[in-house]
């Protein structure tokens, strides 16, 4: 019976010892702390930059475009706004800048989304560099190489938009590592 037991644990250990030399990594899981600080515009890993007075960083650091009276940059002879009906380009209106990231380009989209309240309308497109007509795009995605700047203009359009009415809503501005995917 001893030896019955004894060649059994051999047999064991044998089997143990093949088995966990043969043995594959398949899976780890870990908990780990991740924190992200959500940080005005003038102190993020991008760079927004106003490049015309209807583009202003304020008091809290955040990138505001406001074509109205209520522009900390408003002088008087500038306008109070856009007309109901009406299509304007302005370009140039902010930049984004990689000079953060070294060695690497980063994608960026940005997209507009209007508020829901009555009397918010009008359509906003977005466009890069030099405006040649082009008809712009509500959602905008672009790469920008290390140490660059790419200028962003706006096209507003106030068709069926009436005195009162308003451009009201959040810009989305999204920024991740890496160059854009290439679009087909």
């Amino acid at each position: 019976m001893r030896k019955i037991l004894g060649m059994f644990i051999l047999i064991a250990g044998i089997l143990i010892a093949v088995t966990a030399s043969s043995a594959h990594f398949a899976y780890f899981e870990a908990s780990r702390d991740v924190h992200v600080a959500v940080v005005p515009d003038d102190v993020e890993f991008i760079d927004l930059v106003p490049l015309q007075q209807y583009a202003f960083i304020d008091d809290d650091g955040t990138l505001v475009v406001d074509l109205s009276t209520g522009n900390s940059n408003w002088m008087e002879g500038f306008g109070m706004g856009v007309s109901p009906n009406s299509t304007y380009v302005f370009k140039g209106v902010f930049g984004v800048s990689n000079d953060l990231w070294e060695d690497m380009p980063i994608c960026v989209h940005i997209q507009y989304s209007a508020s829901e309240y009555e009397g918010a309308g009008g359509n906003i497109l977005f466009f890069t560099g030099d405006y040649t007509g082009q008809p712009g795009a509500t959602a905008l995605t672009f790469t920008v190489m290390p140490g660059d700047m790419v200028e962003i203009g706006m096209i507003l359009d106030s068709t069926d938009m009436v005195d009162g009415d308003m451009f009201d809503g959040k810009l989305s501005i999204t920024a991740y590592a890496g160059a854009c995917p290439e679009v087909d």
